[in-house]
């Protein structure tokens, strides 16, 4: 959960982010977990599912139906790449990170309320739909489930993958991605699930080479900007040597981007289809991992 102001996260311009031509210049390599490194849509239909049976009052009926539309871009109204209110089932199109227009939950036109104009803000009441994660828990918090209710939700999801009697969906291009990016640069895995949620899947994914830093509740997006300001501490890297590979624009890569880093936005609900706001964007992991092939280490 965000808790910085807009003031604090600088966003990058359009267009304004530097490609990812060769390697030469990176030194550092910073990894989401889900979604990234690790991709299940079991584990988030398991969040939906828990979320429909324990919402009060029967709000939780078709949830996850409601979610995959939403997905699959079939919603009335709410889209991946929108902002949404949902306790006043406001949704909200900000293109450029300024609220332009809105409409209700049915897709009819509304006003923008007065304290949804303006630059979004990473600790605003609009949440970004940006991951499987967010859609399902706005849409459960627009059917009345509190943050009490989603956190057991999501608890008991994270303790479905981590138990070994799950099996282990693993990319098989995992290794082939860590072992060209390793040689002579450091990795970091950052995500904000607390460490007793994600260390269970992070020791089964057996993640090699090792990560110089495992970051666990690392409180993202501000939190990238520590670890990157921690790295050039500990290891003398600057932001322009700096990737930060992740699936979330607004959490893992728009606040990054606007220090300096270079991104990769692995999009798999295209929620910036046009690349727009990042150094290269993928459909899916295993699109980085054949460009990866193609990118050389030097200009």
């Amino acid at each position: 959960m965000a808790t910085e102001t807009e003031e604090q996260i600088q966003l990058p311009s359009v267009g304004n982010q530097p490609p990812l031509a060769n390697l030469r210049a990176i030194k550092m390599v910073l990894f989401d977990l889900d979604g990234t490194l690790h991709d299940d849509p079991r584990v988030t239909d398991r969040y939906a599912s828990i979320l429909e049976d324990i919402i009060p009052d029967g709000g939780g009926q078709g949830l996850r139906t409601e979610a995959a539309a939403v997905a699959a871009g079939e919603h009335p109204a709410l889209k991946p790449g929108l902002f949404a209110e949902p306790y006043r089932g406001i949704v909200v199109h900000a293109p450029e990170w300024t609220s332009e227009s809105a409409t209700d939950w049915e897709g009819h036109p509304v006003p923008v309320p007065d304290d949804l104009r303006g630059r979004v803000g990473h600790d605003g009441p609009l949440r970004y739909l940006g991951d499987s994660w967010q859609i399902i828990g706005t849409l459960a918090a627009s059917r009345g489930a509190d943050q009490r209710i989603q956190a057991e939700a999501f608890a008991s999801a994270r303790r479905f993958v981590n138990d070994h009697a799950t099996s282990l969906i693993r990319s098989e291009h995992l290794d082939e991605v860590l072992d060209r990016l390793a040689p002579g640069r450091h990795l970091v895995l950052a995500t904000n699930t607390p460490e007793q949620l994600a260390r269970p899947l992070v020791d089964r994914l057996a993640l090699r080479p090792p990560f110089a830093i495992v970051r666990f509740d690392a409180r993202k997006p501000k939190g990238c900007a520590q670890l990157i300001v921690q790295a050039r501490r500990a290891w003398g890297t600057h932001p322009a040597e700096v990737l930060v590979v992740g699936d979330n624009l607004w959490n893992d890569l728009l606040p990054p981007a606007g220090q300096g880093c270079r991104t990769v936005h692995i999009d798999p609900l295209g929620t910036d289809s046009d690349g727009r706001w990042s150094s290269a964007r993928y459909d899916n992991f295993a699109a980085f991992a054949a460009a990866l092939r193609e990118i050389p280490d030097e200009a």
